[in-house]
C-alpha cells in the first residue's frame, strides 16, 4: 500500500456474503466432480469421427504405446522445457496487471503487493476471476486445436505445454486472491498439488498428505469458523482442530518440500522441477487421453474441445480451493499486516 495514506482493515473482516458463500463452494466442487458439458460434447463429437478416419488412426498409432509418448514428453520437459515456457508466456498474465484489475474493485485502497490482495472481498474477487478463465479457456481451445490440427506428430508437445498452461492457470487464481507463488516457493508447492488434484478431483491419493489436506478442504465448509474469527486468534482456532488446523498442517507440509525442492533445483529451476516432479505423476494417465487426438484435422476439433473441458475443470478447482482458503485465512492474513502497519480497523464501514 501507499506509504502516504492510511488505511482501514474492513470490518467485520469476513462479512455475512463471504461466509455464505463457502456452503455454495461446497455445492459447486460436489457438481465439478460430474462431467461437464464441454467434456461429453468432446466425447460426441469423437463418436462422429468417421470409422475409416478411426481405422486411419489406429494403423498410425499401432507402433507407439502411451508408455512411449510419456516417456517423450518428459523428454521434452528435461530438453525443450524453454519453448514451452516461451508458448504458455504468450497467455500468461503479470503480477502487475493482477494488481490493476484487483485495484478497480477495491477503490479505497491502493495495492502495492499481492498479499495485500486480502482486503479485497472474495465474492468481488471471484467475478474476476470469471473474466480470467474465459482468457485461458481461450488460450487451450486455440492451444488444443493447433497442435491437434498436427495429429500425431504433434502429441508430446500438445500434452506437455496444454499440461502446463493447466499448471501456469492454477498459478494465476492463486495470486488472484492473494497467494505469492511466484515469489513464495511453498505456495508454488501448494499450486502445484492443487493443480494435480484438479485433473482428477473424484479420485484423490490419500496417501499424500498434502492431497489430503486439500481434499478436505474442499469437502468441509464449517462456516461457524469463519464466524468466530474476530473473537478468536488464529493459533486458537487451530488447536481446536478443524480448517484452520488443515490450513496450517499445508503450509507446514508445503514448507519442508519447497526446502527440499530448493536446495535440489534452486530457485530458478524450482517451476520446472515442480511440474516435472507433476507430470511424472500425472502423465501417464494423460497419455491415454491424448492419443484421441493423433487423427489430422479431425483432430484439430478433438483437440480444442478435450484441452477447453480440461482447462473448465482446472479453473473450477483451483477457484473453489482458493476462494474458500481466502476466507478461511482472511482474519489471519489482514491481521498480521495490520501489526507491520499504520492500518486500524473501520468501526464505520458498512457491510455490503
Amino acid at each position: 500500500m501507499s506509504d502516504d495514506t492510511r488505511f482501514f482493515a474492513p470490518n467485520p473482516i469476513v462479512n455475512r456474503k463471504e461466509t455464505a458463500s463457502l456452503d455454495d463452494l461446497t455445492k459447486c466442487y460436489n457438481k465439478l466432480i460430474e462431467p461437464s458439458k464441454i467434456a461429453i460434447l468432446g466425447e460426441k463429437a469423437g463418436d462422429l469421427v468417421p470409422k475409416k478416419v478411426k481405422e486411419f488412426s489406429s494403423d498410425i498409432t499401432e507402433n507407439i504405446t502411451a508408455q512411449e509418448l510419456y516417456q517423450q514428453s518428459m523428454e521434452l520437459i528435461a530438453k525443450g522445457f524453454k519453448i514451452v515456457e516461451e508458448q504458455a508466456a504468450k497467455y500468461s498474465i503479470s503480477e502487475k496487471t493482477i494488481l490493476k484489475k484487483v485495484n478497480k474493485i477495491v477503490p479505497d485502497y491502493d495495492l502495492t503487493e499481492i498479499g495485500e490482495i486480502c482486503f479485497a472481498r472474495s465474492y468481488k474477487l471471484s467475478k474476476v476471476v470469471n473474466s480470467y478463465k474465459i482468457h485461458d479457456s481461450i488460450a487451450a481451445f486455440i492451444e488444443g486445436g493447433a497442435t491437434g490440427a498436427i495429429g500425431f506428430w504433434g502429441l508430446p508437445f500438445n500434452l506437455v505445454l496444454s499440461t502446463f498452461l493447466y499448471f501456469r492457470a492454477v498459478q494465476m487464481i492463486a495470486m488472484f486472491y492473494g497467494y505469492d507463488v511466484r515469489n513464495d516457493s511453498a505456495e508454488m508447492i501448494i499450486a502445484s498439488e492443487v493443480f494435480s488434484n484438479a485433473l482428477s478431483p473424484s479420485k484423490n491419493d490419500v496417501n499424500n498428505e498434502m492431497t489430503s489436506v486439500i481434499s478436505k478442504v474442499m469437502v468441509m465448509t464449517q462456516a461457524s469458523v469463519v464466524k468466530q474469527t474476530a473473537k478468536k486468534t488464529w493459533t486458537d482456532m487451530a488447536s481446536k482442530g478443524g480448517i484452520p488446523l488443515l490450513l496450517a498442517q499445508m503450509r507446514a507440509l508445503a514448507n519442508k518440500a519447497a526446502e527440499k525442492a530448493l536446495q535440489k533445483a534452486g530457485a530458478k529451476g524450482l517451476e520446472n522441477s515442480i511440474f516435472k516432479e507433476v507430470f511424472e505423476q500425472i502423465g501417464k494417465k494423460l497419455t491415454l487421453k491424448t492419443v484421441q487426438k493423433s487423427v489430422p484435422v479431425v483432430s484439430a476439433v478433438l483437440g480444442a474441445l478435450i484441452d477447453t473441458a480440461q482447462m473448465d475443470n482446472v479453473l473450477k478447482y483451483a477457484d473453489i480451493f482458493y476462494q474458500k482458503r481466502f476466507i478461511f485465512e482472511k482474519e489471519e492474513r489482514i491481521m498480521t499486516i495490520i501489526k507491520s502497519q499504520d492500518i486500524v480497523i473501520d468501526t464505520n464501514a458498512i457491510e455490503i
